[in-house]
């Protein structure tokens, strides 16, 4: 699963999201979506989508991508997720 997003709106839109046990990303038409598994949390973005696809992420997963991609130089990158 491949999709570039905005920086700014997608961190806007995840960092909230913290106290989950797994989130599931999906990469679809025109948007980046998640939920948190076992929980009410869940956000959805518009991107441009590469390769669609869905993964399941622990929450060392997710807080990991977060860092990445608040480190990203750009205002816009790649969330690539396998």
């Amino acid at each position: 699963m491949r999709a570039i997003v905005s920086k700014d709106f997608f961190l806007s839109q995840t960092l909230p999201i913290r106290k989950i046990d797994r989130i599931a990303i999906s990469a679809y038409g025109g948007d980046l979506s998640g939920t948190g598994l076992g929980s009410s949390e869940n956000f959805r973005i518009p991107a441009h989508v590469l390769e669609p696809g869905q993964v399941i992420l622990t929450a060392t997963e997710w807080c990991n991508l977060l860092a990445r991609v608040q480190n990203w130089p750009a205002s816009m990158g790649i969330i690539n997720l396998q």
